[in-house]
């Protein structure tokens, strides 16, 4: 965007702010990231009003305020010419929006009322999902599981990420599902962002290749990572660790009784043992899904408890790796309803 173009919006801004008697105002909705930042994508999950990063513009400055997922990718891609500001991703943003504003009055685009899902009865009551609803989700994750095995069969080295991500959303929508989150990446930006929406990047010797999708209201999310060539032998090992630490948290941390607070606690033991201790600070690690991509997001905090009935999609990642799937979460244990090992091609 051009210099005059942001000064524009930064001078009508500072009009409003005078009128409203306002220190600050905080744009948190992906419509008005973008016309902050001309064009700038703050989404990640197309099915929420709200995008994954804010824009803060003070009496004295102008940020843009990001986890420790998206901050790289605001900083690389969305938000040139713009402060990034880094919180950690399980802090949440609201007490990096005070410390930036200070005692300033703040208008904002969204209800600043500090409500949280995990307190929302009726997100509660759907959490635990029906005989019906599993049976349905059961089928959507085949198809899904489906539409992203196509999708990875159609992609090759020289196709671009956009070209990759046409061909998951083609099997998604050819198979009546709606794919609200849709990733496609190849080797550096697979390292490079958690969040890696499509571009125009070549792919070359890997992909990534991820999809939350829903049909009926039900969602099922899974990645799939395609190897053209014997990965090197840090990128198998980082690989194989984000496999084995997904396994543990489906086999042995998601258990009724506990809460996700518990099974937080445990997934980091397992990156612990897995020989990346730190590596879950860059990333949230999912939880349960069902109604929504994921209804709550696991932190250390989260006393949600786990119970027979609740369908989870929990996606460990070390950089350059990730793995995720989705099961539900049965009388006799967790069953998988959309997975997919990794493939070399």
């Amino acid at each position: 965007m051009k210099a005059a173009e942001r000064q524009a919006r930064r001078e009508r801004l500072g009009d409003l702010m005078e009128r409203e008697a306002l220190g600050a105002i905080l744009m948190r909705r992906p419509e008005n990231f973008a016309w902050y930042t001309g064009g700038g994508n703050s989404r990640v999950e197309y099915a929420s009003p709200l995008g994954a990063a804010d824009v803060v513009v003070t009496d004295d400055g102008e940020y843009v305020l990001a986890s420790t997922i998206e901050a790289p990718r605001m900083r690389a891609e969305e938000a040139l010419g713009l402060e990034v500001l880094e919180y950690p991703w399980h802090d949440g943003p609201d007490a990096a929006v005070r410390g930036l504003v200070g005692e300033r009055p703040l208008g904002a685009d969204v209800p600043l009322d500090g409500g949280g899902d995990e307190r929302d009865e009726l997100s509660a009551l759907r959490r635990v999902l029906d005989p019906d609803a599993i049976a349905r989700l059961r089928v959507i994750g085949a198809d899904l599981t489906a539409a992203l095995a196509e999708a990875a069969d159609e992609v090759e080295p020289g196709m671009t990420e956009n070209f990759a991500a046409e061909a998951i959303a083609g099997a998604c929508r050819g198979r009546g599902l709606v794919p609200t989150v849709l990733l496609a990446a190849t080797d550096e930006r697979i390292r490079r962002f958690r969040h890696p929406l499509p571009t125009g990047a070549t792919i070359e010797r890997r992909a990534m290749l991820v999809a939350s999708a829903q049909r009926g209201g039900l969602y099922a999310n899974l990645t799939v990572i395609v190897d053209f060539e014997e990965p090197d032998r840090e990128t198998a090992h980082r690989q194989a660790a984000c496999d084995e630490i997904l396994a543990r948290m489906r086999d042995e941390a998601t258990r009724p009784g506990r809460t996700l607070a518990d099974a937080f606690g445990d997934c980091r033991h397992f990156y612990a043992d897995a020989g990346f201790p730190d590596e879950w600070r860059l990333h949230h690690q999912g939880g349960p899904t069902g109604y929504a991509s994921r209804e709550v997001i696991a932190t250390p905090h989260t006393a949600v408890p786990i119970e027979v009935g609740q369908a989870f999609a929990w996606n460990p990642s070390i950089t350059g790796a990730k793995s995720e799937e989705t099961f539900v979460l049965t009388e006799t244990g967790p069953e998988v309803v959309a997975g997919a090992p990794v493939a070399v091609r």
